[in-house]
């Protein structure tokens, strides 16, 4: 784990990149700039944190650096920019230690037309009478046009209920990694982005769908079974795991799960890092759990289990040996 820093440097070291990017620092500025990253140690690390993100995961998107001045009217770009303001401050608290379990959604994701913010889930109807689900931090565009209904992933995770089509028009999900064609179903589609790339994981409750990686060979996916795939394959569909889809509900099932893998669902709901310690990684876990309170998630398992959970500051959470 990275050295601790202060929340409130990373979020003024936030507050300043942005204003960079954004060309609003002119010289005196750049000045006040100067001083503040001289006046404490922990704003100078968290300065040159924020300098290894955006070297990292790449400059900030070029409709949200603009200058406040251009935005003052626009309060989806204002919207927009607070959630990059947060994730910048985030990943400054974590550090490189604690990118690669960070959940960091592209950034064309802040930009898109449907949008749910960590924690939330949001259940929705197209405009043909599909079904549409978000589940937590996730992005999508629509566009139906007259010979296509297409759904872009930006990232996160989505249901769709599809609805028979007057228009004989197909129904496609595309990712970063290719496109899913439904073929009258109830599927999800789960983008993953890290910083080793994206993978995409397709789960069939009814029908059947056609993956298509971008550069290799579609596999259909029956009712009842999943697969996932990159650009170049898709591997091959295992069966469905009990409850995948518990999350339309707001639920988390385990039965006889790991705990690893309980809090790594967990951590999907909350901000920052959820760090299962080794020793405790292999602890069985069942129940049925509310996804809507994970501190009280989080609590429940440390009253069952010979667990403790440690906070170190708003953003890292530790389990560990009781």
């Amino acid at each position: 784990m990275s050295a601790a820093l202060d929340a409130r440097a990373a979020r003024e070291a936030a507050h300043w990149m942005m204003r960079l990017q954004g060309g609003e620092l002119d010289a005196a500025a750049q000045q006040g700039l100067a001083r503040w990253r001289a006046a404490h140690p922990d704003h100078e690390t968290a300065w040159q944190r924020a300098e290894q993100v955006c070297r990292t995961f790449g400059m900030l998107p070029p409709p949200l650096a603009m200058p406040l001045s251009r935005q003052v009217l626009d309060r989806p770009a204002r919207a927009q920019r607070r959630a990059i303001l947060k994730t910048l401050a985030v990943l400054i608290v974590a550090g490189p230690a604690g990118w690669a379990i960070l959940r960091v959604a592209p950034w064309q994701a802040w930009t898109a037309e449907l949008r749910t913010a960590t924690g939330e889930i949001r259940h929705l109807t197209l405009a043909d009478g599909s079904g549409l689900s978000l589940n937590t931090a996730s992005a999508a565009d629509v566009a139906f046009g007259a010979s296509l209904r297409l759904l872009q992933l930006r990232g996160g995770e989505i249901h769709v209920a599809t609805s028979p089509d007057p228009l004989g028009r197909p129904f496609i999900v595309r990712t970063s990694n290719g496109s899913i064609r439904a073929l009258g179903t109830r599927f999800t589609v789960r983008q993953d982005d890290s910083l080793l790339g994206a993978r995409t994981h397709v789960a069939v409750s009814q029908g059947a769908v056609e993956v298509r990686p971008a550069e290799g060979r579609p596999v259909t996916v029956q009712a009842g079974w999943q697969a996932s795939f990159d650009e170049t394959a898709a591997g091959a569909p295992q069966p469905l795991a009990p409850h995948a889809a518990a999350w339309l509900k707001g639920l988390l099932y385990a039965d006889d799960t790991p705990l690893e893998q309980v809090l790594a669902q967990l951590a999907r709901y909350r901000h920052g890092v959820v760090r299962c310690d080794p020793a405790v990684a292999r602890l069985r876990v069942s129940g049925v759990y509310q996804l809507r309170d994970t501190d009280a998630l989080l609590a429940l398992l440390q009253a069952s289990l010979p667990i403790r959970v440690r906070r170190h500051g708003r953003w890292w959470i530790s389990v560990e040996p009781a």
